[in-house]
């Protein structure tokens, strides 16, 4: 299934251009660019989308294009953006803690470049890396990562 996202203003209600890809080419349609979106219809050329889509490598094409291609009932086959490896740069830590349940928590970090976020981790495992850091070990969405302690501006279980 070949997904395919709009940006900017078209001659139709976007609702209306969602609608005609999905019942009648090979296509859905999707509201955002990502790593498995294979088309970006483009109003407009400098846009985020526009950006994002041209960084991943997503083929960008006109709204005349895309008429095209559902008048046809297909989008041509192509690729999608090949997603880069996650990079493993977590220093050696020995895990004196481990959870087997992870446990929600909510934290406020602040990176090495001094920029504060907020977000809701599950933390797994506690210790200390190979470095002389204290350490927690946690899933930020889908992905790994690690937590160093002194950098926790505020971290309240939930």
């Amino acid at each position: 299934m070949l997904h395919v996202a709009i940006t900017g203003t078209l001659s139709m209600p976007r609702k209306e251009a969602a609608a005609l890809i999905d019942s009648t080419s090979n296509a859905r349609f999707h509201p955002d660019v990502t790593y498995e979106t294979n088309y970006l219809v483009a109003a407009i050329f400098d846009s985020g989308k526009a950006r994002k889509a041209a960084k991943l490598g997503v083929s960008i094409i006109t709204e005349a294009e895309m008429m095209g291609y559902v008048q046809a009932g297909s989008f041509p086959e192509n690729k999608t953006a090949e997603r880069p490896a996650h990079v493993n740069n977590f220093p050696e830590s020995i895990w004196n803690k481990k959870y087997s349940t992870p446990m929600p928590y909510f934290i406020e970090y602040e990176d090495g470049s001094g920029i504060v976020t907020q977000k809701y981790i599950l933390v797994t495992s506690e210790g200390r890396a190979s470095n002389g850091n204290d350490y927690i070990g946690a899933y930020d969405g889908e992905w790994f990562k690690t937590f160093r302690r002194d950098r926790l501006r505020k971290i309240r279980a939930i």
